[in-house]
């Protein structure tokens, strides 16, 4: 039976830092940068005051802030030469080190941070800060850095292996180093055409060009080649699809959701694919080429299954019943509605389950996939506490499956745990390590993770210095919000708008986890609210514009 396919989450993408740019000979004073001209007053103290380590840290500090990484490294190196026992000096320059890719190193700084803290305050110990902070850098060290110095290594002592290429390209992406992954999958698929992982994660990679600033054509063509060699797997054409419909060529995309869809009739994300481009080009109910394919699709996959199963009865096994559950679901997702008696689909898909781990081993895949989709049902339903029972169980069953960890990290993630999501993904890469999917889902997780403990550590500190700080409780509010933890977001904002009520971003902040609670009466009066506080407030005039536009549609 085909793989349920799961929804990649976004990448995390850094902001970009644009190095400064030259300002012209009669550029006015008022138009340079507040961070150049903070950088700029220092330069001038230091050179009055060459041996102050304060003034090294400080422009450290800044050229961090902009994202001149090795000036950073360099003032923060000569503040730790001047003072050595400064334990914030260590750890800041730990924080460069490791943003440099440069973990043993960055480990080392944190580790002398928390000497010293320990040494001048026995009683006291290190900060959170610092304790935070290492115990990140460690994880990272292990999750990636550590594994992809394994990986080279492998793929030195084994240069004929595609397996071990693939495994290296992967790895490459837990780094977000998107072209050298891409160069190990070519050689992986040029070692082994016959590879499918090669040719998929070909296909993966060039969809995490989201800004379409690569070769269109080029990597259309690639993927095409790839569809040649592979012609029933889906996600070929789903990742053409998806380079498309980021080009805004929807049409084109719509043609190749549909190949998907013949490739593999049980591929879902297919079947939701489509129902979403006819939804935006406001054809959810044409009967267009798109809806005869799907019925097409669903047809022969019901004829199929009420025919086996008549045939056959119980012996027929898991099979029939996951299709007979399928295919309402898939025809829902198409037409973007809610399940008709949902009730029974779930007992079908409870059925398939029992008689597949009923079957032995040989059958543990199917009852791993009945499982996935019916989590995935219960999910839609907004039951995600049970279909979060139904893949942990499915993850305990099969410990050694890839997919379920996949579908258990992404709803972890959607749920807003993220220390889970990180365990799930990382457990899905060991069992699936030539899937690149799973790795690029790891990474997305942990840097997640690192910007939410981080940034609560940093703004609970000055909230402990300050509990009145607006804000801290608005930072809080807004890392909270990166990962989900909406209840907790909501409390944080709230709170930065109560110690100040000027601050239009925190009643923003406020009206969007409303809005994404499903509470629109109370986000529309929390958007009115910010208009209030800041009448040019851009976000809260598109958002109560589109309230309008709603309200006067229905």
């Amino acid at each position: 039976m085909p793989n349920i396919t799961t929804v990649t989450p976004k990448p995390y993408r850094k902001p970009n830092v644009h190095k400064r740019a030259r300002m012209p000979q009669n550029a006015r004073h008022v138009d340079i940068h507040p961070l150049d001209r903070a950088i700029a007053e220092l330069r001038n103290e230091l050179a009055r005051s060459p041996g102050d380590a304060t003034l090294h840290a400080r422009l450290g500090a800044l050229h961090y802030r902009r994202g001149d990484l090795p000036e950073a490294e360099g003032y923060y190196r000569r503040a730790v030469e001047l003072s050595p026992q400064r334990p914030a000096f260590h750890n800041n320059l730990g924080n460069v080190l490791c943003d440099l890719g440069r973990m043993k190193e960055g480990i080392l700084c944190y580790e002398t941070a928390m000497a010293l803290e320990k040494n001048a305050a026995p009683a006291k110990g290190p900060s959170a800060e610092a304790e935070t902070n290492l115990e990140l850098a460690r994880r990272e060290y292990r999750l990636i850095h550590e594994r992809i110095e394994y990986l080279e290594k492998a793929v030195q002592l084994d240069v004929g292996s595609s397996e071990a290429l693939n495994a290296l390209g992967a790895g490459y992406l837990l780094r977000a180093q998107r072209e050298k992954a891409l160069a190990a999958f070519r050689k992986s698929a040029k070692l082994d055409p016959r590879n499918p992982y090669a040719a998929r994660n070909v296909a993966f990679a060039h969809t995490l060009d989201l800004a379409g600033a690569g070769d269109l054509t080029g990597a259309l063509a690639e993927l095409a080649e790839c569809a040649v060699r592979f012609p029933n797997e889906a996600r070929l054409f789903i990742h053409q699809g998806e380079l498309l419909e980021n080009a805004g060529l929807l049409d084109e995309a719509e043609e190749k959701y549909r190949r998907a869809l013949k490739a593999d009739p049980r591929c879902l994300e297919a079947y939701d694919l489509l129902g979403r481009i006819r939804e935006a080009l406001g054809m959810t109910h044409v009967k267009d080429e798109s809806a005869r394919d799907v019925a097409a699709a669903t047809a022969r996959l019901e004829r199929s299954a009420r025919g086996t199963r008549g045939k056959e009865g119980e012996r027929s096994g898991a099979g029939p019943l996951y299709d007979l559950a399928f295919v309402p679901a898939a025809q829902a997702r198409f037409m973007r509605q809610a399940i008709p008696e949902s009730a029974n689909v779930d007992a079908l898909l409870r059925e398939a389950i029992r008689l597949a781990e009923a079957g032995g081993p040989s059958h543990h895949a199917a009852a791993a996939q009945a499982a996935m989709l019916r989590a995935q049902l219960l999910e839609a339903e907004g039951r995600r506490d049970e279909a979060a029972v139904v893949l942990d169980e499915a993850c305990a069953r099969h410990p050694n499956a890839g997919r379920p960890w996949m579908e258990r990290g992404s709803l972890a993630l959607r749920m807003g745990e993220i220390a889970l999501a990180v365990d799930a993904f990382e457990r899905a890469t060991v069992a699936e390590p030539q899937d690149a999917v799973a790795y690029h889902s790891l990474r997305f997780a942990f840097e997640g993770y690192r910007r939410y403990r981080t940034e609560r550590v940093r703004f609970e500190s000055a909230m402990k210095n300050n509990p009145n700080d607006p804000l801290a409780h608005y930072h809080l509010a807004l890392s909270s919000l990166s990962v989900l933890k909406d209840e907790e977001a909501l409390f944080h904002f709230t709170r930065a708008l109560e110690l100040d009520p000027r601050l239009s971003d925190a009643a923003c902040g406020r009206a969007r986890v409303l809005q994404r609670q499903g509470h629109l009466k109370d986000a529309k009066d929390a958007y009115a609210r910010a208009l209030e506080i800041d009448p040019a407030c851009g976000e809260a005039q598109r958002a109560l514009q589109l309230f309008q536009a709603k309200r006067t549609l229905s």
